[in-house]
């Protein structure tokens, strides 16, 4: 047996040994006045004699009774891993005769075992005979033999362990087995399935299979269908619950279920997704997640850092758009369900919706661009290609999206919308688990004039402003006209050639999505990559001025000749208002409201941070009519 290894029997020979019923105030002691001779316990092999101590005070039943039960006493035993642990204690006080190993073994009907590291379940526990409830969570048990299991078992509870096979469980079936906890294991693959039919828990009606890996609906459903007492169903957490048919499906297909998780099934439920079961050909194992990029805001004006003195050309043009991690789906001929789905297909949604029309997703192409670093840290997307996450450990290939280039706006709305058909379920989960990576990028571009003999390329309508332009809808061009009809012979802002685009990230955040596996269809978030610092808005603020009434030697003399030449110059004026002091009390005022407006310049924390508005929803059946719209449009 391995050492590190720890059984059952052990965990209950401790909880056993905690409740001190030799020790006072319980059992036959000197401190009972219906103490006995000789008090024999054979169930742990000790013998406790009486020693003839004279002289120690002796108490009554009810006052040792008083040390058991009061709140404030120190031998008060909470007994939170067995209700029957109190009872047991105050035995030990009133009839203390008997307490032999069979009567405390057969005195237990409810045990919970709860993170105590038992990793196997020995034959020990067929000694509690009475055995009803049994709660072994948060353990570490891998394996669990039927045989060592009491029959008269009506609960058992494996939430949080380890069991990847229900074989072992099945060896010899519970025939009073009305609970069945085996949420947050490693089952859920096809051969676990057949574990789960009404000719082994012919009881059964409560069965908690949440947090697995079970991913085909349509077995799992036959299965269960054979449960003849089922009536409590716990699901979430798994794979299939992402395609578009569940929950609708599983309420059709079993319509003696009272609960699905917490939530109470209605008769409602029954009639919108009445004759969905029978519509197996439209049951596809994969899921439809739709992502929108919405708006982005708080991208410092490019146009800002435009030296003017600055030459004509090159010309720089600036856009924007938006990247985020997905799950990569195999290619459609081998793997159903790619990001690119058929149009034959009548459950295939278009790829990506966009206000010019339908394209198709793309991966940012980066092999003819320069890549310019920021201060910003940029997720390492390569590294995180392939991991190994989730319950199940699928490893996960993920892909960069882009939304379609904009020109800079203080609001730029991209209502970017792409739709993802996903065949792999558990690399789903492991993704949605782990969350996504979502990044602003800048484009920069530099133009210059075409060379004799070579094709120019045609530019977008820009906005000039110091020799340099940046991309401006239409309605903005009438300085470029204005500066076309100055100088026709000058080369024409149309032809120019590209220089290879320089891109830089802007910012990065981390977008979690753990919200889709507990339930919740759909992910809002605002994504808050904070304030985009920029030599305009970092420029260094004008040093404060000293104490003025401690000015310089220097200073005191330039302003005693000035106010003496002012002295001088009102001559015998009697009603001359007095030399400059006004003027100078105006001046200072002055130079103070200067200083007030340069140290009035927004700080980081007044900045607007850079956010963006980022979805992702699961496509759900609302009803059974739905579908056969789906079907038969």
């Amino acid at each position: 047996m391995n050492m590190s290894s720890r059984t059952l029997s052990l965990a209950v020979e401790e909880q056993l040994r905690s409740l001190c019923l030799k020790d006072f105030p319980c059992g036959h002691g000197c401190w009972s006045k219906s103490r006995g001779n000789i008090f024999e316990e054979q169930s742990w092999g000790y013998i406790e004699q009486d020693e003839g101590r004279e002289g120690a005070a002796k108490e009554e039943q009810e006052a040792l009774m008083e040390h058991l039960t009061s709140p404030l006493s120190p031998w008060r035993h909470e007994g939170s891993w067995s209700p029957q642990a109190p009872t047991l204690r105050e035995l030990s006080v009133r009839t203390p005769e008997l307490l032999h190993g069979n009567f405390i073994f057969s005195h237990f009907n409810t045990l919970r075992i709860v993170d105590k590291g038992v990793s196997i379940v020995d034959d020990g526990l067929l000694r509690f005979s009475s055995l009803r409830e049994l709660v072994l969570s948060a353990n570490k048990i891998s394996e669990l033999q039927a045989e060592y299991l009491p029959c008269t078992l009506q609960v058992l509870e494996l939430y949080a362990n380890q069991v990847s096979s229900l074989k072992g469980l099945c060896s010899q079936p519970l025939p009073c087995l009305q609970h069945l906890g085996l949420g947050c294991n490693r089952q859920g693959s096809p051969a676990d399935i057949q574990y789960l039919t009404g000719t082994l828990w012919p009881r059964l009606v409560s069965l908690d299979l949440s947090w697995s890996g079970f991913q085909g609906q349509q077995a799992l459903v036959d299965a269960l269908a054979t449960l003849p007492c089922l009536r409590t169903l716990v699901l979430e957490g798994n794979p299939l619950t992402f395609t578009p048919s569940y929950p609708g499906f599983i309420l059709d297909s079993l319509p003696r279920l009272l609960y699905l998780g917490a939530t109470r099934v209605t008769p409602d439920d029954h009639h919108r997704f009445g004759g969905l079961a029978k519509m197996r050909d439209r049951i596809v194992d994969q899921a439809m997640a739709t992502v929108t990029v919405r708006r982005i805001r708080g991208v410092p004006d490019p146009l800002l850092t435009v030296d003017e003195s600055s030459p004509e050309f090159p010309v720089v043009s600036y856009s924007y758009f938006v990247n985020y991690e997905f799950l990569r789906q195999p290619p459609s001929g081998n793997k159903a369900g790619s990001d690119t789905a058929s149009t034959s297909d009548p459950m295939a949604p278009i790829a990506e919706k966009t206000d010019g029309g339908i394209v198709g997703i793309y991966q940012t192409p980066k092999e003819n661009c320069e890549e310019e670093t920021t201060n910003t840290p940029i997720p390492d997307t390569t590294a995180r290609t392939m991991e190994s996450l989730g319950t199940n450990h699928c490893s996960i290939d993920v892909m960069m999206n882009s939304t379609h280039k904009l020109a800079w706006a203080e609001y730029m709305d991209y209502d970017h919308t792409s739709v993802h058909s996903v065949g792999e379920l558990g690399s789903f989960k492991s993704f949605i688990l782990r969350g996504l990576w979502l990044t602003v990028e800048e484009e920069k571009v530099l133009s210059w004039p075409a060379p004799s003999g070579e094709q120019p390329i045609t530019k977008s309508t820009t906005e000039k402003k110091g020799g340099k332009e940046c991309a401006r809808p239409p309605s903005n061009t009438c300085s470029n006209q204005k500066s076309k009809d100055k100088n026709k012979k000058k080369v024409s802002i149309m032809d120019l050639v590209q220089d290879t685009p320089i891109r830089r990230t802007l910012g990065s955040i981390h977008v979690p999505l753990q919200d889709l596996v507990s339930g919740d269809q759909r992910v809002d978030v605002l994504c808050n990559l904070g304030v985009l610092l920029t030599e305009q808005s970092t420029r260094a603020m004008p040093p404060r001025d000293k104490d003025p009434s401690k000015k310089s030697k220097h200073d005191k003399k330039k302003e005693d000749k000035k106010t003496k030449s002012s002295a001088d110059s009102a001559g015998g004026q009697k009603n001359a208002a007095p030399p400059s002091k006004s003027k100078g009390k105006g001046r200072k005022e002055s130079e103070a409201d200067f200083r007030m407006d340069d140290n009035s310049a927004p700080s980081p924390n007044q900045l607007e941070p850079m956010t963006v508005e980022f979805t992702v929803h699961l496509e759900k059946w609302r009803s059974a009519s739905e579908v056969h719209h789906l079907v038969h449009p």
